[in-house]
């Protein structure tokens, strides 16, 4: 399959695109042109079909063939005995985030997976895609390339090697354990490369010694900076894109979250783009690829993205412990635990897995699978007294299975688990992978292997610890966005999206707290508005404090064993961190 891609009129946004076809030896009088449906990285589907413009077919000849649509992304060419034939059409492109494709007078950008058609039968064949350029783009892209012409093996690795191509591109690169990595910006930023340079080494080099190898010679950190707020990543095999923002922080107030990012999606480069679980290999993009492994595809790399910046030294404790933190917040803020699995959740992703969805209906595949990591990580590091880690297991899925270019199952992952921990682990899987059991007796367990505690606290915030909701300012407004099950709130039966008016007849003007603290020791009068109509809701005490804060503080009393573990764990000396 070849493709030709054309920049030209950049203000229209529509992207001119060809695709080459041959049938073969085939006998067929039709031949179906797909679209991919999603994109790996992002377990839902895209409907990428909509950006669609202008579709034809020629024949070898230019002479125009018929086609009909017969899905929202697949196209029927009439073929007339044709042995050869050209579909053209234009791309609307003009969303511009980690994942997706874009054009502007600036750059041409292109995720090949939302934009170029395929023929489901030729995956597996070479491909290339000749790109007319402006003289003075230069491109970035971690597929092999030479005068503006990508070659490809098969379409899965097109597929997966998104580039930028632009005159404004900012390059550094550093070479380490015999792999090469490019550090590529676009947009308004000023990257500090004697800052940025020794810590992507450092981060690198840890994750290159877990595993003693890594799945390419070259790979390229893609970073598409934007002048508003903004933090997203995507995985790919040779590459990861990467969405930033705003460009004047990323050097200070926003570098902890460039460093956090890139170390995840380094990690991707083995676990989900190599390891990869038997659902999804190899990819099928015409349809759902379903899947409960979530726990460890996007789990075990959120886990390890944090802990690589604290073990390799490129971050302190104090900062590893913020992280762990946010997950334990997230954990006990979400009620859909206590109604869905993380393996139920990991199948439902491609659902609603990006948004929020119906309230306390699932978990995420990122947040409980980390926590479920760094239990499974620490219960090894114990039970072995620091002799193996969650490391291992990685490292051995690598070997045993992307290795062997095969997929692994749910059964492989836990057989493995059970192998460094030296014991069965069938009541861990079973009752918090699979099952609903509370998290908080394993964490707790996790934190103490490590001379570590969790500490509740009430939260400080009177409309959360009291009323038992979550609310956001839009446009002056006082708007609720989550409520706790059986709490103050709830049992007045305040409703998701009220718009909070008064407490007790008093007006609010950003200033529920003060009010829902003033009114404290009283019975609270809610007036909402709900969708036009201004309601009275008396919402009962219940003597209970909701939505509490969770802290992670030293143990009193840790054992030696606990120490050495902490230090291994984190990089860090139990005795010197200030927590």
């Amino acid at each position: 399959m070849n493709y030709k891609i054309t920049y030209a009129r950049p203000n229209s946004q529509y992207i001119a695109i060809e695709a080459e076809f041959e049938t073969g030896k085939s006998k067929s009088k039709t031949a179906d042109v797909c679209l991919p449906a999603w994109r790996p990285g992002r377990y839902e589907l895209g409907n990428f079909a909509k950006n669609i413009h202008g579709f034809s077919a020629v024949d070898e000849k230019g002479k125009k063939l018929s086609f009909e649509k017969t899905a929202k992304d697949v196209w029927k060419i009439n073929l007339n005995n044709t042995k050869k034939f050209k579909v053209r059409y234009s791309y609307f492109a003009a969303e511009l985030n980690a994942g997706s494709t874009f054009m502007n007078d600036q750059q041409l950008y292109v995720n090949p997976v939302n934009c170029l058609m395929y023929m489901k039968d030729k995956s597996d064949e070479k491909c290339t895609l000749t790109l007319n350029l402006p003289p003075d783009f230069k491109l970035a892209c971690g597929a092999k390339h030479a005068k503006n012409i990508i070659t490809t093996a098969s379409f899965h690795e097109l597929a997966d090697s998104p580039f930028i191509a632009s005159a404004n591109l900012q390059h550094h690169s550093y070479k380490t354990k015999g792999v090469l990595f490019h550090l590529w910006f676009q947009g308004e930023c000023r990257p500090e490369w004697d800052k940025l340079l020794p810590h992507f080494l450092k981060f690198t080099d840890a994750q290159l010694e877990k595993f003693n190898a890594f799945p390419v010679k070259e790979y390229h950190f893609l970073f598409q900076i934007l002048p508003y707020p903004n933090y997203h990543g995507v995985e790919h095999t040779t590459s990861t894109v990467l969405a930033l923002g705003p460009g004047y922080e990323i050097m200070n107030e926003g570098y902890d979250d460039l460093l956090g990012v890139c170390s995840h999606e380094l990690y991707h480069a083995w676990n989900v783009k190599t390891i990869r679980p038997a659902d999804m290999f190899p990819y099928d993009y015409s349809r759902e690829n379903y899947s409960r492994l979530g726990y460890v595809c996007e789990g075990v790399t959120t886990y390890m993205g944090d802990l690589f910046l604290a073990e390799s030294g490129v971050k302190d404790f104090g900062w590893y412990k913020k992280e762990l933190e946010k997950l334990l917040q997230k954990h006990f803020d979400n009620f859909g635990r206590f109604n869905y699995s993380v393996a139920e959740s990991s199948f439902d992703t491609w659902l609603d897995g990006y948004v929020p969805g119906a309230p306390n209906r699932k978990t995420s595949i990122y947040n409980e699978g980390a926590l479920l990591a760094m239990v499974t990580d620490l219960k090894i590091r114990k039970k072995t007294q620091n002799k193996n880690s969650l490391h291992d297991v990685m490292s051995e899925l690598y070997q045993k299975f992307a290795l062997k270019n095969k997929g692994y199952t749910e059964s492989d992952y836990q057989k493995i688990v059970e192998k460094f921990l030296g014991e069965k682990a069938d009541k861990l899987f079973e009752n918090y992978f699979y099952g609903l059991h509370s998290f908080e007796s394993i964490l707790v367990e996790a934190f103490e292997s490590v001379g570590l505690n969790i500490k509740m606290s009430p939260n400080p915030l009177h409309s959360m610890a009291i009323l038992g909701v979550k609310t956001q300012m839009m446009l002056d407004k006082t708007i609720v966005k989550q409520i706790s099950p059986g709490s103050t709130a709830d049992l007045g039966q305040v409703m998701l999206e009220d718009e909070i008016l008064a407490v007790n007849g008093f007006k609010i003007n950003g200033n529920l707290d003060k009010w829902v603290e003033y009114f404290k020791d009283t019975q609270i009068e809610l007036t909402v508005n709900r969708a036009g109509r201004i309601l009275q809701l008396i919402c009962p005490h219940t003597n209970k404090s909701y939505f509490p804060i969770y802290n992670v503080i030293k143990a009193k009393a840790p054992s030696n064993l606990e120490k050495r573990i902490f230090k291994k764990w984190c990089g860090a000396e139990w005795d010197k961190v200030v927590v």
